[in-house]
């Protein structure tokens, strides 16, 4: 299973500008969210796949 989409439901978030916040009252889901984000934050590769992913999914990067 995706554990992202099984931390998915666990917790708000408002993107901004360069910003990214997410919130919840789950401390735990709030770190292993920014474990996995960290991840890819930290992997070139895996962030290239990601972008390129998004983009063929009709994501549009408006940044």
């Amino acid at each position: 299973m995706n554990r992202l989409a099984d931390v998915g439901s666990r917790f708000s978030y408002d993107p901004e500008g360069g910003m990214f916040c997410a919130y919840g009252r789950d401390l735990g889901t709030l770190e292993e969210l920014g474990t996995l984000m960290a991840a890819i934050a930290t992997d070139a590769d895996r962030m290239r796949r990601l972008v390129a992913t998004a983009e063929a999914d009709g994501f549009e990067f408006d940044d």
